[in-house]
């Protein structure tokens, strides 16, 4: 699959106000300091044109061990967070029924 190549020049105040969100929230989840909701996440794919599995392509290339253990050690750390864990359940729904 060759990724979508897109090139949007937006401030980060004009991007906040597309996705209705505070400049202040956008830096936060920019800098990991807050998490991304679905809801704000189904925004930008909007905003931006893009699919969600478009958003998250990396050039890297794991194998599927590799890629598992990293999943089962997000999921660990997300067991704490009821809100942040049912963020990545819908992104993996999303994901998983393209």
């Amino acid at each position: 699959m060759t990724p979508t190549v897109c090139f949007f020049v937006f401030s980060q105040e004009e991007f906040a106000e597309k996705i209705d969100i505070s400049q202040q929230t956008l830096s936060r989840i920019e800098c990991g300091k807050n998490f991304l909701t679905a809801e704000t996440l189904e925004k930008i794919l909007s905003v931006l044109g893009v699919k969600i599995n478009e958003l998250f392509v990396y050039e890297e290339e794991y194998s599927s061990d590799n890629v598992l253990e990293d999943i089962e050690k997000y999921l660990q750390f997300l067991k704490s967070n009821p809100k942040k864990l049912a963020c990545v359940h819908k992104m993996i729904k999303e994901i998983a029924f393209l």
